[in-house]
Protein backbone atom coordinates (compact mmCIF):
# COMPACT_ATOMS: atom_id res chain seq x y z
CA UNK A 1 0.00 0.00 0.00
CA UNK A 2 1.67 3.19 -1.17
CA UNK A 3 0.48 6.72 -0.60
CA UNK A 4 1.18 9.58 -2.91
CA UNK A 5 2.54 12.73 -1.35
CA UNK A 6 0.54 14.89 -3.78
CA UNK A 7 -2.79 13.07 -3.62
CA UNK A 8 -5.85 15.10 -4.72
CA UNK A 9 -7.22 15.04 -1.17
CA UNK A 10 -4.03 16.48 0.29
CA UNK A 11 -3.87 19.16 -2.40
CA UNK A 12 -7.47 20.22 -1.71
CA UNK A 13 -6.84 20.29 2.06
CA UNK A 14 -3.67 22.33 1.60
CA UNK A 15 -5.46 24.79 -0.70
CA UNK A 16 -8.30 25.24 1.81
CA UNK A 17 -5.81 25.75 4.63
CA UNK A 18 -3.99 28.51 2.73
CA UNK A 19 -7.27 30.18 1.74
CA UNK A 20 -8.38 30.22 5.38
CA UNK A 21 -5.06 31.71 6.50
CA UNK A 22 -5.21 34.35 3.75
CA UNK A 23 -8.78 35.25 4.70
CA UNK A 24 -7.95 35.56 8.39
CA UNK A 25 -4.96 37.76 7.60
CA UNK A 26 -7.05 40.02 5.36
CA UNK A 27 -9.73 40.46 8.03
CA UNK A 28 -7.09 41.19 10.67
CA UNK A 29 -6.05 44.24 8.64
CA UNK A 30 -9.50 45.84 9.12
CA UNK A 31 -9.60 48.53 11.78
CA UNK A 32 -12.76 48.77 13.88
CA UNK A 33 -13.06 52.44 14.80
CA UNK A 34 -15.33 54.76 16.73
CA UNK A 35 -15.63 58.47 15.99
CA UNK A 36 -17.27 60.86 18.45
CA UNK A 37 -18.39 64.38 17.68
CA UNK A 38 -17.74 66.17 20.97
CA UNK A 39 -18.98 69.59 22.02
CA UNK A 40 -17.02 71.67 24.52
CA UNK A 41 -18.80 73.87 27.04
CA UNK A 42 -18.24 75.68 30.30
CA UNK A 43 -21.82 74.79 31.31
CA UNK A 44 -21.86 71.47 33.19
CA UNK A 45 -25.51 70.92 32.13
CA UNK A 46 -25.03 71.30 28.35
CA UNK A 47 -26.86 68.98 25.95
CA UNK A 48 -25.38 65.59 25.18
CA UNK A 49 -23.86 62.69 27.04
CA UNK A 50 -20.71 63.47 29.06
CA UNK A 51 -17.56 61.96 27.53
CA UNK A 52 -15.87 59.05 29.27
CA UNK A 53 -13.45 59.91 32.10
CA UNK A 54 -10.48 58.82 29.93
CA UNK A 55 -11.48 61.16 27.09
CA UNK A 56 -12.22 63.99 29.54
CA UNK A 57 -8.75 63.58 31.05
CA UNK A 58 -7.11 63.66 27.59
CA UNK A 59 -9.09 66.73 26.51
CA UNK A 60 -8.31 68.42 29.83
CA UNK A 61 -4.57 68.20 29.05
CA UNK A 62 -5.04 69.99 25.72
CA UNK A 63 -4.98 73.79 25.42
CA UNK A 64 -8.76 74.06 25.04
CA UNK A 65 -10.92 76.70 26.69
CA UNK A 66 -13.76 74.44 27.88
CA UNK A 67 -14.20 72.65 31.17
CA UNK A 68 -16.87 70.11 30.14
CA UNK A 69 -17.22 67.87 27.08
CA UNK A 70 -20.30 66.11 25.71
CA UNK A 71 -20.76 63.50 22.98
CA UNK A 72 -23.17 64.88 20.38
CA UNK A 73 -22.94 61.93 17.97
CA UNK A 74 -21.00 58.68 17.85
CA UNK A 75 -20.41 56.38 14.87
CA UNK A 76 -18.77 52.95 14.77
CA UNK A 77 -17.33 51.68 11.49
CA UNK A 78 -14.51 49.60 10.08
CA UNK A 79 -11.95 50.41 7.41
CA UNK A 80 -10.09 47.75 5.42
CA UNK A 81 -6.34 48.04 4.90
CA UNK A 82 -5.60 50.59 2.16
CA UNK A 83 -9.23 51.74 2.01
CA UNK A 84 -10.99 54.94 3.07
CA UNK A 85 -14.32 55.43 4.79
CA UNK A 86 -16.39 58.63 4.79
CA UNK A 87 -18.47 59.23 7.92
CA UNK A 88 -20.95 62.03 8.58
CA UNK A 89 -21.07 63.07 12.22
CA UNK A 90 -23.46 66.01 11.66
CA UNK A 91 -24.76 68.20 8.85
CA UNK A 92 -21.66 70.36 9.18
CA UNK A 93 -19.04 67.79 10.24
CA UNK A 94 -17.74 64.93 8.11
CA UNK A 95 -14.60 62.86 8.35
CA UNK A 96 -12.74 60.59 5.98
CA UNK A 97 -10.55 57.91 7.56
CA UNK A 98 -7.95 55.98 5.55
CA UNK A 99 -6.39 52.79 6.94
CA UNK A 100 -2.69 53.09 6.06
CA UNK A 101 -1.90 49.67 7.59
CA UNK A 102 -0.08 48.77 10.77
CA UNK A 103 -2.62 50.71 12.89
CA UNK A 104 -1.72 53.92 11.03
CA UNK A 105 -4.64 56.12 9.98
CA UNK A 106 -5.10 59.34 8.08
CA UNK A 107 -8.02 61.47 9.26
CA UNK A 108 -9.37 64.21 7.01
CA UNK A 109 -11.73 66.59 8.80
CA UNK A 110 -14.32 68.50 6.79
CA UNK A 111 -16.62 71.25 7.97
CA UNK A 112 -19.56 72.11 5.71
CA UNK A 113 -17.83 70.35 2.82
CA UNK A 114 -14.55 72.25 3.23
CA UNK A 115 -11.34 70.40 4.12
CA UNK A 116 -10.15 71.90 7.41
CA UNK A 117 -7.36 69.50 8.30
CA UNK A 118 -5.56 66.25 7.70
CA UNK A 119 -3.73 64.19 10.34
CA UNK A 120 -1.67 60.99 10.04
CA UNK A 121 -1.17 59.10 13.27
CA UNK A 122 -0.67 55.67 14.80
CA UNK A 123 -3.91 54.60 16.46
CA UNK A 124 -3.22 51.62 18.68
CA UNK A 125 -5.74 50.25 21.17
CA UNK A 126 -6.21 52.74 23.97
CA UNK A 127 -4.91 55.72 21.96
CA UNK A 128 -7.08 58.56 20.72
CA UNK A 129 -6.77 61.01 17.88
CA UNK A 130 -8.30 64.41 18.62
CA UNK A 131 -9.02 66.83 15.78
CA UNK A 132 -10.73 70.19 15.65
CA UNK A 133 -11.13 72.69 12.90
CA UNK A 134 -12.84 76.02 12.65
CA UNK A 135 -16.12 74.54 13.91
CA UNK A 136 -16.35 76.56 17.12
CA UNK A 137 -16.67 74.21 20.09
CA UNK A 138 -16.79 70.93 18.10
CA UNK A 139 -14.04 68.32 18.35
CA UNK A 140 -13.70 64.90 16.71
CA UNK A 141 -12.30 62.06 18.83
CA UNK A 142 -11.25 58.90 16.93
CA UNK A 143 -10.19 55.64 18.55
CA UNK A 144 -10.24 51.90 17.96
CA UNK A 145 -13.60 50.43 18.96
CA UNK A 146 -13.68 47.93 21.82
Amino acid sequence: MSTKFFSPTRLVCAALFFLLIAGATARAADLALEADLVSGSNDPQAKGTPVSPQIEKKLGRLPLKWQHYFVVNSQQFSVANGESKDVSLSDACQISVKNLGGEQVQLTLMSSGQNVGKIKQSLKKGQTLVAGGNAGNSIVVLRQAD
